[in-house]
Order: structure tokens, then sequence, then C-alpha cells
């Protein structure tokens, strides 16, 4: 979320005016602090109502890569769901049930073998995906016995995310350069940045710059010759933020997903694709070993043992 603070300056002490006229309305209501009184429901309302007019169209919205229109069914769904903290699994336990339903679609989807029993979690987004994704690869190189200064190998075309998942976890974040010839990472840009202390290689599916699939395979295939030559076993997270719902029905060929061995885990947004509204991600690791059952939280205080991986 957007973090504020500082002073409100010269506005602190202009009071918004919603000229509502009706019994028990208020004349003005402060911009900075709690009012002395409340007002009417409807009232209030309209003070927040009329202060959104001033956002931008989310129908006009090109920018962001997100879609601003559902069925009025989903819509319906939603508001019976309003009430209930999806959080307290035993309270919620059909809930629980459709998440887990999902997560088990998408396995199917990113061609997970079956014999590899897929995990995974749906996240506030994709970026809470790619945040959970770099948590098992850090725990699971400390485990292999990483000791040194870890790093994270990625293209410069990379979202912001994955910076913020450096410098919050402490790992170094080596950024292959792109250029005009090559706007994404390479199998040769990748291998030459890796070292005994890379936790993970991340190729991207769907460039935020130019919508270009990185090359999954061939990069895993360097780092299988990087690990024959070497010893240093590298695996790759795929953030397929934009392109995990397209890829498997534009190029279901396309060899990017579970399919390549080395790739340990995947994101997706939820929330880039036709009706969907913001926000929802979603991250599934092939198998439980690929996710470390110490960053995995057991809730049992509601009665339940329900496991749990997320960062709220």
């Amino acid at each position: 979320m957007a973090l504020h603070g500082g002073t409100p300056g010269a506005r602190a002490d202009i009071a918004l005016r919603p000229q509502l006229v009706g019994e028990g309305d208020v004349a003005e209501v402060p911009r900075y602090r709690m009012p002395e009184q409340g007002m009417d429901a409807e009232a209030a309302y309209y003070v927040v109502h009329d202060e959104l007019m001033l956002d931008g169209n989310p129908r006009l919205n090109l920018a962001t890569f997100v879609t601003t229109w559902m069925e009025p069914q989903a819509r319906l769904l939603m508001d019976e769901c309003l009430d209930r903290n999806i959080v307290d699994k035993d309270e919620y336990p059909q809930s629980a049930e459709l998440e887990e339903r999902c997560v088990r679609m998408l396995a199917d989807l990113w061609r997970s073998p079956e014999e590899d029993s897929p995990t995974g979690c749906s996240a506030t987004g994709s970026s809470e995906g790619c945040m959970l994704g770099g948590m098992a690869l850090l725990r699971r190189w400390r485990a292999g016995g990483g000791s040194g200064q870890p790093n994270l190998v990625m293209g410069a075309n990379v979202q912001g995310c994955w910076e913020k998942f450096c410098r919050y976890w402490d790992v170094e974040p080596r950024m292959v350069s792109v250029s005009r010839e090559h706007t994404h990472l390479t199998p040769e840009g990748a291998v030459a940045h890796c070292d005994e202390n890379t936790i993970g290689v991340v190729a991207i599916l769907g460039s935020t710059f130019d919508g270009v699939y990185e090359p999954v395979k061939d990069i895993a295939d360097a780092l299988d010759e990087l690990e024959s030559s070497r010893g240093v076993d590298v695996p790759i997270h795929v953030d397929a933020a934009s392109g995990g719902f397209i890829a498997p029905f534009l190029d279901p060929d396309l060899e990017w997903d579970f399919r390549v061995r080395r790739v340990h885990s995947i994101n997706a947004s939820g929330h880039k694709y036709g009706h969907v509204y913001p926000g929802i991600g979603w991250v599934v690791w092939r198998d439980t070993a690929s996710l470390p059952e110490d960053l995995v939280f057991h809730v049992d205080y509601l009665g339940g043992d329900m496991p749990t991986f997320a960062l709220n």
C-alpha cells in the first residue's frame, strides 16, 4: 500500500463542504481529524462518493495492466462474501476449499506432473506472489548450506516488486542488462551472473516493457550445463504475471511451465485478464519440497489445523 505521512500543510484547516441539504446534515467535514459528531449515513456516502469523482475513470485505464469489468453475477457473489474474513479458514471451510480447487486448476493448467504433489496459494496480487516465491528460493538456498551474500539473477526489465523483495530480504539483485537487440534476459546473460550464492533466476513470461516471453526452456538448459560443469544448482521462478493465463491457450506447445524440471515456482496475476476485478494473485510450487516447510504456518487457535503462507 502507499505510504502516507508528513504534515498536511496549508490544507489542514480546509474542511470538506459536501453542500448537502437535509435534516441532520453537517455544514462541513474536517479533512484531517475525526469530526466532533457523526452524520447521517447517506450524507457520509455522498461525501466520499463525490470526492472519488476526482479519480480517473477505471474503464479508461489503459496503463496499469488491470481489467475493470466483471459479470454482474460475480459482483453479486462478492457482495455476499464481503463480511467474511477469509483468513479464518476454519470458520469458512468452503471458501478455503474453493481456493484449493483454484490452486489445483492452476497446477493442471501449468502442466504440473501429478506425482510432484504441487502446492500453492492465493495472494493479494501478483507482487505478493513474487515475494512468496522469492522467500521460498531464499530459504531453500539457506537449507542447502548457503552462507554468503545471497543474490537473485534477473533481467533489468523485471517488475519493481523484485527489487523490493531484494531490498526487504537483504538479497543482492543481479540485474542483467537489456538492449535494443535483446530486450529480455538471455540464457548466456543469466548463467554469467550465477554463482554458488545465487538463490534463483527469475524468468518473465510477459515483460512489462514489451510483452515478450523470456526463453524459460533455454535458460533452464543453460543452467543444466552450469550444474554439470560447476556443480551449481540454480532453480527458476517464472514471473508469469502477464502471461500465465495467456500462453497456455495461445501457445500451448511453448515449454515455460512445470514441464521444465528446473522451474520450481510460478506466480500469476488474476486481474490482468478479462472479467476479473483487482486484486488477486496466485503462486504455485511444483512440489512440497520447493516450498520449505518452515515457511508454512499452521494456524490452530480456531480449533483446526490450517497451513498458511502469506505476508499478512
